[in-house]
């Protein structure tokens, strides 16, 4: 009889804490269904991805920020918060809201893409982290050194200059639209915006001095010296010239940009400043006639 009331007792002893591990159970697999049910999904993020391209709105920096912001408040484990992070800190920029931008931009770690670098550098120069900006620089000048270096249809020569880089370009093959086969880039060791130098022979402008002057030019090379905020031609060449003339022409020009870079001054300093076309300040691997 003693045997049985202790088995007894033992069977309920297990019987509760079988129950009450259940019981634990249940609830912790109600609670995971419902932080799954309130977790974004991939639907979410589509949902966000077509808000981006709604014919029925007007695509302004307002709109992409609001419905980005708002996918970012609502999804910050989705996968794509980053590029998001990214695509908010533009459209911050875009509408002068420094501050926001450079938070969005931290938010979105290493970015990749060219323009959203000179954005996030242009947005960190005005709230006054310089040296947060010019550190984006260098690291996206060493990524595209480093991408040309593995092409191998790309030359690429540092040239060190006393107040700061200049790498020498060459395309083996010249791009299918500028006709750019030859550059060199600028970068300033201190603060300061890249510069490059190149001469080509752009189909467009070409075919505008056909149009102005009546004679085909075939030959017409234009020297352009590429800057932050736009482009200015340095002269024309008809003639054919050496290597020499074109190499000692470049690193006359750059040597004098190094000695005054582009830096926001004054009152753009309150300002975001965004270089145009970064893509001419770091000419990457040519078009070709494919």
């Amino acid at each position: 009889m003693g045997d049985q009331k202790r088995l007894s007792k033992r069977k309920r002893r297990w019987l509760g804490a079988i129950t009450a591990t259940a019981v634990t159970t249940l609830m912790a697999l109600s609670a995971l269904s419902s932080a799954e049910a309130q977790s974004c999904t991939l639907q979410d993020a589509t949902q966000w991805q077509l808000a981006l391209n709604d014919p029925a709105e007007e695509q302004s920096p307002a709109y992409i920020r609001r419905v980005t912001e708002a996918f970012l408040e609502a999804c910050p484990q989705r996968p794509e918060y980053y590029d998001a992070s990214r695509i908010a800190g533009i459209a911050a920029a875009d509408m002068a809201d420094a501050p926001a931008a450079t938070q969005h931009f931290t938010n979105a770690g290493p970015m990749r893409n060219l323009l959203s670098n000179f954005y996030a550098m242009g947005s960190f120069l005005a709230i006054g982290e310089g040296r947060t900006a010019w550190r984006i620089r260098d690291q996206v000048v060493e990524r595209w050194r480093s991408r040309l270096e593995r092409n191998s249809r790309v030359s690429l020569t540092p040239l060190p200059q006393k107040q700061g880089m200049i790498y020498q370009v060459r395309f083996e093959t010249p791009d299918r639209e500028t006709k750019l086969r030859e550059a060199w880039v600028a970068v300033p060791f201190g603060p300061g915006w890249p510069a490059s130098l190149g001469f080509s022979s752009e189909r467009m402008r070409l075919a505008l001095r056909r149009t102005s002057t009546g004679s085909a030019l075939s030959g017409l090379e234009f020297i352009d010296l590429n800057r932050c905020l736009g482009r200015r031609t340095l002269g024309e060449i008809e003639d054919p010239i050496s290597a020499q003339m074109y190499h000692d022409k470049a690193l006359s020009s750059l040597n004098a940009y190094l000695a005054d870079p582009d830096v926001p001054r004054g009152r753009d300093k309150r300002e975001i400043q965004i270089c145009v076309w970064p893509s001419r300040l770091l000419p990457g691997p040519p078009k070709r006639l494919d």
